[in-house]
C-alpha cells in the first residue's frame, strides 16, 4: 500500500465528499429556515414571541447534538484512519461503541427535557413573553431525541466510509417529510386540528422516526464495514475505550464550552433594549447563516475525513503537505460564503412576512455582519475539523479555543452588552474576536507539525 496520494486525488476525494456532506446540512439548515419562517406566520403579535421561544427551546436541541457529534466525530477519526492502514475489519466495533454511547446520551437528555422542561428553559433566563412556549416546545420536542442520535451517528459514520448516496436521499425525502408534517399540525391540514407552534414538535417527531427507520435500512443494504454481528459490534477491549475516550472528552469540552458562550451571548442579547425584536433578528441571522454555511461545514468535514485517510498513511511529510494545501482551500471556501450571504441578506428576512419591520431590518444588518466574518469562521473550522482533528490533536484544540474564547469574547459580550448597553452589532462583533486570535493560534500549531499524532499504526 503506497503511503502517498496526488494532489488531484486529494482534491477528488474532498470534491466528492464536501458535495454531498453540503447538500445533507443544506436539506438540515433549509428544513430549519423553513420551521421558522412557519412560526414567522403565525399571527402578529404571536410570531416574534415564537421565533424567541423556538431560539431558546432549539439551544437546547443544540446541545444535544453537540453531544452526538463529539461522538460520532471521534468515531470517525478512527474509521477514517482504518480505512487506509489494514486495520479496517476493527470498524465495525468502534461503530457498536459509537452507537452505545449515543443511545445512553439520548436517553438522558429525551428524561431530562420531557420531565423538567421548565427547569432546562429556566437555565436561560427567559422573558416572561416566551416562557411557557419555549417550555412546552422542549417537551413534546424532546421525544425526537433517540431517533435524532442514531440517525447523525449513522450518517457521520457512512461519511467516514465514503457511503453518502442513499443517506442523502433519505434525508432529502426526510426533510420534505418534515416540512409537509410541520405545517400540517401547525395550521390545520387533512382535517387535523391545528396546534400553533407545538405543531412543529409534533410533526419533527414523527418525521425524525421515520428518517431513522429509513437511514437503518440504508446502512443495512448497503453492506457497509459498519455493521456486522453483535460480538464483532459490540465487544470492547479496554485500550480502545481507554483511547476513545482520551480523544472524545477534549472534543466534547470543546464544543460544550463553545455552547456554553454561545448561550452567554444569547443570554446578553436578552438583556438588550427591545430584547424580543433582537432575539428574533438572531434567529432569523442564524437561520440564514446556517444555509450559507453547509459550503464552509461540507468542504470542512470532507477535508477532516480525507486527512484522516492521509494520516493514515503514517507520512507525515505528506500529512503536514496536505494541511497547507487544506488552508488554501479554506480561505477560498470563506470568499465564497462571504458573497453568498451578503446577496442573501436582501432577500431573507423579507421572508419573515409577519415579523415587525424593526425585526427585519435588524436582522439584515446581522447578516451583513456574517457576511464580513465568514472568511475567518471559515478558516477556523478547516483548522480545527478539517486539519487538527484529524491529527488527533484534539486536546490542544480544547485548550486554546477555550481559553481564547473565554478570556476574550465572553467577557467582551458581557461588557459591552450589559455594562455599556451596547447595539446587538457591537455585541456580536465582540464576540468575534476570539476568531481573529485563534486563527494565529491555530496557524503557528501547524507550522510547528506538532499536532500529528497517529493513533493507529499497521
Amino acid at each position: 500500500m503506497t503511503n502517498t496520494i496526488s494532489k488531484k486525488e486529494y482534491y477528488k476525494r474532498v470534491l466528492l465528499l464536501a458535495i454531498p456532506i453540503a447538500f445533507q446540512n443544506l436539506l438540515t439548515a433549509l428544513l430549519n429556515i423553513f420551521d421558522q419562517m412557519m412560526v414567522g406566520w403565525l399571527p402578529a403579535g404571536i410570531a416574534d414571541a415564537g421565533l424567541s421561544a423556538v431560539l431558546l427551546a432549539n439551544q437546547v436541541v443544540f446541545i444535544f447534538q453537540i453531544f452526538v457529534f463529539a461522538i460520532a466525530n471521534t468515531v470517525n477519526l478512527f474509521i477514517a484512519q482504518y480505512t487506509e492502514n489494514d486495520n479496517a475489519h476493527l470498524i465495525k466495533n468502534r461503530a457498536g461503541f459509537g452507537f452505545m454511547i449515543i443511545l445512553i446520551v439520548s436517553v438522558i437528555f429525551t428524561i431530562l427535557c420531557a420531565t423538567v422542561p421548565d427547569v432546562v428553559i429556566g437555565l436561560f433566563n427567559p422573558g416572561e413573553e416566551y416562557r411557557v412556549m419555549a417550555q412546552e416546545f422542549l417537551r413534546l420536542v424532546s421525544f425526537s431525541f433517540v431517533p435524532m442520535g442514531f440517525t447523525v451517528g449513522i450518517t457521520f459514520m457512512l461519511r467516514a466510509v465514503r457511503k453518502l448516496k442513499g443517506a442523502l436521499i433519505v434525508n432529502a425525502c426526510a426533510v420534505a417529510l418534515n416540512f409537509l408534517l410541520n405545517y400540517t399540525f401547525m395550521f390545520g391540514l387533512f382535517g387535523v386540528q391545528p396546534m400553533g407552534l407545538n405543531g412543529a414538535a409534533v410533526g419533527t417527531i414523527i418525521s425524525r422516526i421515520v428518517e431513522f427507520i429509513a437511514v437503518t435500512a440504508v446502512l443495512i443494504l448497503s453492506k457497509t464495514p459498519i455493521i456486522g454481528k453483535i460480538k464483532e459490534m459490540f465487544s470492547f477491549d479496554k485500550a480502545f475505550v481507554k483511547k476513545f475516550f482520551s480523544m472524545f472528552f477534549p472534543i466534547l469540552c470543546n464544543e460544550i464550552f463553545w455552547v456554553l458562550a454561545t448561550t452567554v451571548y444569547l443570554f446578553v442579547y436578552d438583556k438588550l433594549e427591545n430584547s424580543t425584536v433582537v432575539l428574533a433578528s438572531v434567529n432569523i441571522a442564524q437561520s440564514l447563516d446556517k444555509i450559507v454555511s453547509v459550503i464552509m461545514i461540507g468542504v470542512g468535514n470532507a477535508v477532516g475525513v480525507v486527512m484522516g485517510n492521509i494520516v493514515g498513511l503514517g507520512n507525515a511529510d505528506e500529512v503536514q503537505k496536505y494541511a497547507r494545501e487544506s488552508v488554501k482551500f479554506g480561505i477560498l471556501t470563506g470568499l465564497v460564503v462571504t458573497v453568498l450571504t451578503f446577496v442573501a441578506s436582501f432577500v431573507a428576512p423579507a421572508v419573515f412576512k409577519n415579523v415587525t419591520a424593526e425585526t427585519q431590518e435588524m436582522s439584515r444588518g446581522l447578516i451583513w455582519l456574517y457576511a464580513l466574518t465568514a472568511v475567518i469562521r471559515t478558516l477556523n473550522f478547516m483548522y480545527v475539523i478539517g486539519i487538527l482533528r484529524s491529527g488527533g490533536d484534539t486536546t490542544f484544540c480544547m485548550i486554546s479555543e477555550t481559553i481564547i474564547l473565554w478570556a476574550f469574547s465572553v467577557p467582551l459580550v458581557i461588557i459591552s452588552g450589559i455594562v455599556f448597553n451596547a447595539s446587538l452589532y457591537v455585541v456580536f462583533l465582540m464576540s468575534m474576536v476570539s476568531e481573529v486570535i485563534k486563527i494565529i493560534a491555530f496557524e503557528l500549531r501547524v507550522r510547528k507539525g506538532k499536532w500529528i499524532k497517529f493513533l493507529e499504526k499497521k
